[in-house]
């Protein structure tokens, strides 16, 4: 399952406690679950479900005479075990059915039982959505779509509803014509009915019950062969097909890659993909069958520099990962997830090849690291192996995804490509059909290498939080050694736990240290590090241009790396590790004059990566100089900067400043790009860099002037539709820059990005403007802000999930403290773990605002207010610099 779509996110990194949650374990197992028979009819368009379950079971434990099913909100007709009518009770969401008598033998140890449910179910609250027309989207199609992970299939059918237990399907799924049924595994029969069609389909490989797939819909469908003759299934809606062809294309290639990475080909009859409207994850790598957002089909100028290569490897990977191989219980999730999002990484090295591949990949994963420090410092610490939770979608973070594929790539470093690939040929061979904990991959890697690296698995996975390395390095001329102190930091020098109990431990691992001399040459020290302090002595023929501390970036970390100017100037150009340039970069910004400025500025021109161009993009904004600006511009106009994601990083950075020539260019982009998103960027960019150029100081009739220019401006760019309504949602995002939007001067802007929150809009720009008014209403005034909310109260019973989740994050972001009853209403009835969970932070990030004492506000303030003074002064010393230095060249 990947969220990537809809990025998942309390202040401080606290530790993971949500209200309610307590340790989990998985049930007990009376009965082994060896096959499931679902046969339903679906109506899409009355939003009805009738139905036959059968189960075939093995029994485990002795004397056993019912058994329980998990259900939630079924109407259960009747039940019959080995063909014979039973008798059954439904308590809560639970069914229990009888399977013998008190006058007969129980069910002995080894005895296989058949019991059928049937059932009915309209529109169910989870598990199987129905999605079609209404009176503000008329042409919506219609379409059915199941999503059992976690343990939401028991919503549509009654069964075993844990991933401890794992079985064969057969789905038969009956629609009205001109419809398509799409499921688990080969398609055996599709027969004529009365008014409709019988698809009849089959999964011979042991799978979880949550990944039983029934797709309903008029689909356009096409397919192509992929290794080993493998059937490749495409579905879209009809129209889509152009875009369909570009979002999959690479499946094929994918599933070789993987074959030969992974040492086991493709394990299922057939692969199909199909693409469905309001998705609630990115993907579902049901079995066999993929479910994904239709959100990631894309037309060709979008493909300029969007992708969903990331969401397929994903999804594919699952299919191994999580398909074949699952997690035995939740806390072991990581082995779903983290491995799926390893695999995107091993795919953009495929894709790539040798030449792009370094760079790309080692950009990916360093993202992935953002990712999951942002959920670290600004939500919580947990391990990755964690139980404790209120439902187990609380745990499906990046925690579990990021850093899990961040700790695999380690591993995958710590013992070498050919060991390491041969321990997950040998892991997957040996669990494939079955369930496996995380201990099962350190037993495999034992038996493989000879290698124990418990010890390892216990800091990263089993414990919580990473290294925070505090370096310095130091040169003796006479004795000719340089001298390397490495210290951790996260510690404290000691072990100390979080509040939940879980531990952020001293890390134990191999380091590579890289040092470049002045010929050339270069020398590499390995060493094995594990405590709070050490140094390090290593002999050197003559001071070195470069120190680099694991260069190529393979430990998920934070560093601290004092270096003088001239090492960092030289790693800047000469890094070959891109990762480093960035490391560089950030360096060099901490006292930024305007040589540093002018070598970013270099960089950003001549870097030939993207990712670096980007980065050092974001670092020049941050300085904010005159000189910093200019060298912006000049690469936005050069034509070293074509990479669109690349000019999209220097538009947002120029839109930092307030600068006449910055607006010029922006306005020119905004108003056309070849790219979508380059486009988007600059139109909040230039909205941006206009007000604070033209604005500040401006007299009242010249503001009210310019910021009229502004939203006539703004107005002409809500009219063009773009991929994902990217142009339209900036252009949204755009109108909270405008000064006096919130006070009570700017209502009519107020009421436009209110008004695109209305139903029947395009719903990526109906999210826009509700994360914009979260915006709006932190600085309003309490006239707008009351307005503000009765315009979320009104959203919050909507039936969209993004819209909601969007709608939480708003609330959070608003410092309203007026929400939180809102949220507190919202986390008791939404029926989705993820809404909820975001609830539940937000309250208490507002609950601490309220409670913060005004000084600690108004020290905030301050310190924004001295930065800010900072940057105009380094700016104002800048500019003295130039000057002086041509009154020199003069003389």
């Amino acid at each position: 399952m990947s969220e990537r779509m809809i990025c998942r996110q309390c202040s401080g990194g606290g530790s993971f406690t949500i209200a309610g949650a307590k340790p989990h374990y998985a049930p007990d197992r009376p009965f082994k679950l060896e096959h499931v028979l679902l046969d339903v009819s679906v109506e899409p368009e009355t939003k009805y479900l009738t139905g036959t379950v059968k189960h075939r079971v093995t029994a485990v434990a002795p004397d056993q005479r019912k058994l329980k099913l998990d259900q939630v909100g079924l109407t259960i007709d009747e039940a019959a075990v080995n063909g014979k009518n039973a008798k059954f009770f439904v308590v809560g969401n639970s069914l229990s059915i009888e399977l013998r008598s008190d006058s007969e033998p129980p069910v002995a140890p080894g005895e296989i039982v058949e019991f059928t449910v049937k059932y009915s179910v309209r529109q169910p609250r989870r598990g199987l959505f129905f999605t079609g027309p209404d009176a503000d989207y008329p042409k919506k199609p219609y379409q059915v779509w199941s999503q059992g992970q976690d343990e939401d299939s028991r919503y549509w059918f009654p069964t075993f509803d844990y991933p401890n237990q794992k079985a064969t399907s057969e789905v038969i799924a009956t629609v009205p014509d001109g419809y398509t049924a799409i499921s688990n595994g080969a398609l055996i029969s599709c027969k004529e009915v009365d008014r409709g069609k019988r698809f009849h389909y089959r999964l011979g490989v042991p799978h979880v019950t949550y990944l039983i797939s029934l797709v309903v819909g008029k689909f356009s469908t096409w397919s192509d062969k992929g290794p080993n003759n493998l059937l490749i299934q495409y579905f879209v809606q009809p129209g889509r097909e152009e875009d369909g062809k570009r979002m999959f294309k690479n499946t094929s290639l994918m599933i070789g890659a993987f074959e030969r990475k992974i040492g086991v080909d493709f394990p299922y009859e057939k692969y199909s993909q199909v693409a469905v409207q309001d998705f609630i994850f990115g993907g579902m790598e049901n079995t066999s069958a993929t479910t994904l957002t239709e959100l990631s089909l894309h037309d060709e100028r979008a493909h300029l520099d969007y992708s969903s290569d990331s969401l397929v490897a994903h999804e594919l990977a699952h299919q191994w990962f999580g398909d074949l191989l699952t997690c035995r219980d939740w806390s072991h999730g990581w082995l779903n997830e983290g491995f799926a999002t390893f695999m995107e990484r091993v795919w953009v090295e495929e894709d790539k090849g040798p030449n792009g591949g370094f760079d790309e990949a080692k950009y990916h994963s360093y993202q992935d690291m953002n990712e999951y420090l942002s959920e670290d410092k600004s939500r919580y610490r947990r391990p990755v192996v964690c139980n404790t939770y209120v439902e187990p979608i609380d745990i499906f973070d990046a925690h579990l995804y990021q850093k899990g594929g961040l700790v695999l790539n380690m591993i995958r470093h710590i013992l070498g490509d050919a060991l390491f690939w041969q321990s997950v040929r040998n892991y997957v061979n040996r669990h494939k059909g079955g369930n496996v904990e995380t201990l099962d991959f350190v037993r495999i890697i034992e038996d493989t290498t000879g290698r124990n690296l418990r010890r390892i698995f216990d800091e990263w996975l089993f414990n919580a939080g990473y290294p925070e390395f505090d370096l310095s390095c130091s040169w003796n001329e006479d004795k000719k050694i340089a001298e390397l102190v490495i210290e951790q930091k996260q510690t404290g020098g000691q072990e100390s736990a979080t509040k939940n109990g879980s531990v952020t431990p001293l890390f134990h691992l191999p380091v590579v240290i890289d040092f470049t001399m002045s010929d050339g040459q270069r020398i590499t020290h390995s060493l094995e590090i594990g405590e709070a302090r050490e140094r390090v002595l290593i002999a050197c023929p003559s001071k070195p241009l470069m120190v680099r501390f694991d260069p190529d970036n393979w430990i998920p970390k934070t560093v601290k790396f004092s270096r003088t100017r001239e090492m960092l100037l030289y790693q800047l150009v000469n890094d070959p590790d891109c990762i480093g340039r960035i490391g560089a970069a950030k360096e060099l910004a901490k006292t930024a004059d305007q040589e540093v400025v002018e070598s970013l500025g270099k960089a950003v021109l001549k870097d030939h990566f993207w990712g670096v161009k980007a980065e050092i993009a974001s670092i020049l904004a941050e300085i904010r100089t005159q000189a910093a600006c200019d060298g912006l511009t000049q690469a936005i106009r050069a034509l070293d900067v074509e990479h669109p994601k690349a000019r999209r990083a220097i538009v947002k950075a120029l839109g930092k400043f307030k600068n006449e020539k910055a607006s010029s260019v922006l306005r020119k982009i905004a108003e056309k790009d070849v790219s979508y998103y380059v486009e988007a960027e600059a139109t909040i960019a230039w909205a941006s860099s206009v007000t604070r150029a033209d604005l500040i100081g401006a007299t009242s009739p010249d503001a009210e002037r310019i910021s009229g220019l502004i939203e006539e401006f703004l107005s002409s760019q809500l009219k063009k539709d773009s991929h994902r309504d990217a142009i339209r949602s900036a252009s949204l995002k755009a109108f909270t820059n405008i000064p006096g939007i919130g006070s009570g001067d700017r209502q009519g802007s107020v009421t436009k990005v209110v008004s695109w929150t209305k139903r029947g809009l395009p719903h990526d720009a109906r999210i826009a403007a509700v994360d914009c008014l979260g915006q709006i209403a932190k600085g309003a005034g309490q006239l707008e802000r009351t307005r503000i909310l009765a315009v979320f109260t009104e959203l919050a019973d909507e039936d969209d999930f993004r819209l909601r989740m969007a709608l939480v994050g708003a609330l959070e972001k608003s410092e309203m403290s007026e929400a939180i009853s809102l949220l507190s209403r919202i986390k008791m009835l939404d029926v989705d773990g993820r809404v909820r969970k975001n609830a539940n932070f937000g309250i208490g990030v507002l609950e601490t605002a309220r409670t913060m004492p005004e000084s600690v506000s108004n020290l905030k303030a301050a310190l924004e207010k001295l930065e800010e003074e900072q940057r105009k002064l380094r700016s104002m010393l800048e500019d003295q610099r130039v000057v002086n230095k041509e009154k020199t060249q003069l003389l």
